[in-house]
């Protein structure tokens, strides 16, 4: 009776534990069926373990030492999952382009020449000036907003091969932290990655504001293969993909897509240096 109400108690911890991240948008939901129930069968085996060792009260094994053993197992099973870097076999040819994150697409907006992109993130608004100083909003463009959770991997990779001619790093600042609809600067990266025939794609990676946790491992005039490790977001936030308009959009809102593994676009068959068709 005693192991079957440990068991009830480690799975009913691991779940709460899992619920509430998934509420707060910091888990796929997917790992409410596979991470917590590998996290609760653990517990408990642990826990059933403890409790025949060492001569310590029932009343304390549950909850306080379930608990206990919970609660480290779920700290390193976040730390396997976040800083975990599976490789990745790039599907498609040259004209596909890849997701340059793991995580769910939250939007797709369509760019007009010149029109300043903007980002959300959490209700908050940035407007990504950098791009402004570049030539790459001089056609019309998409911009997707990818959010990547905790439980995502978070190697950014580059979606074309071709070479970096622009990396901007903005830091955080802690404007209209009370108003969620203010305009708002979020520490950041912009990367630009041009083709040999000029077609060009933008990333910009999103960390929390004042946290400097975007890391672009390149460098400008590097060449980048499709699908290679440019960088990655420690502790997770989201990156937007900037791509040119005579792209074929291959994914949706609320589509969970993976790093170099989806492809997220195809160019045109027919465009010139400009991007144009």
């Amino acid at each position: 009776m005693e192991q079957i109400i440990i068991i009830l108690a480690c799975f009913l911890l691991s779940s709460a534990i899992f619920v509430f991240w998934v509420a707060k948008g910091g888990f796929n939901k997917k790992y409410l069926y596979t991470d917590n129930l590998l996290l609760g069968s653990a517990g408990s085996i642990l826990t059933i373990l403890v409790h025949r060792i060492l001569p310590i009260p029932f009343w304390v094994v549950v909850p306080f030492v379930s608990g206990f053993i919970i609660l480290i197992l779920f700290v390193l099973l976040f730390f396997y999952r976040f800083f975990r870097n599976p490789s990745r076999i790039i599907p498609g040819g040259p004209d596909d382009l890849v997701s340059a994150a793991d995580g769910r697409v939250i939007y797709i907006k369509e760019l007009e020449v010149n029109q300043m992109p903007v980002t959300v993130k959490k209700m908050r608004i940035a407007e990504l000036s950098e791009i402004t100083k570049t030539d790459l909003l001089e056609r019309p463009c998409y911009l997707i907003g990818i959010a990547m959770t905790l439980f995502d991997v978070h190697m950014n990779r580059s979606p074309l091969d071709g070479k970096i001619t622009f990396i901007k790093h903005t830091p955080g600042t802690a404007i209209g932290l009370n108003t969620p609809s203010s305009t708002v600067t979020n520490e950041r990266n912009t990367v630009i990655i041009e083709r040999a025939d000029g077609i060009k794609t933008g990333i910009v990676q999103i960390a929390a504001r004042g946290v400097r946790r975007c890391i672009v491992t390149a460098n400008v005039g590097d060449p980048v293969k499709r699908g290679e490790i440019i960088g990655k977001i420690r502790w997770g936030s989201q990156l937007d993909m900037i791509l040119p308009r005579n792209s074929e959009i291959l994914v949706r809102e609320g589509e969970q897509v993976y790093a170099g593994r989806t492809v997220i676009a195809k160019l045109s068959g027919n465009h010139d240096n400009s991007g144009r068709k």
